[in-house]
């Protein structure tokens, strides 16, 4: 146990009992993050719990930022949607970066980045159509 002082009192802090946690105890010995799962699910839920924000994405060789429950878009998108991450229905693209030279933001839709690829693909064809049908 923990003693903190406030004033010329001293006040004693019950840390929670769970694996980990820094925080203070309220009820039974868990914090209320604790006790919460254990009274909804009964048990502790450590699979169940946020991951910190501002760390790489848990799955090996991905270096993505975390977006939810440690994984970056992608990868959460996967347990989201199939229960479990699926590296068979990943793509593998064979461009990289936009084939606009000088150009470095990741390829998005016919080998442009998003930018360009409105810029200079879809924008000129909508405007090609929207010309053929004022003169037909």
């Amino acid at each position: 146990m923990e003693s903190e002082q406030k004033g010329a009192r001293s006040r004693w802090k019950v840390m929670c009992k769970a694996e980990g946690c820094d925080r203070e105890a309220r009820t039974a010995g868990y914090c209320s993050r604790h006790y919460q799962q254990i009274r909804r699910h009964g048990r502790l839920t450590p699979e169940r719990e946020y991951r910190r924000r501002g760390h790489i994405c848990v799955v090996e060789g991905c270096g993505q930022p975390q977006i939810a429950k440690g994984y970056c878009f992608r990868h959460y998108q996967q347990v989201r949607r199939y229960g479990r991450l699926t590296p068979e229905r990943e793509r593998i693209y064979g461009r990289r970066t936009c084939q606009v030279p000088g150009c470095t933001e990741p390829h998005s839709s016919r080998g442009y980045c998003k930018r360009h690829y409105m810029t200079e693909y879809y924008l000129p064809r909508l405007g090609r159509r929207r010309q053929a049908k004022r003169t037909a």
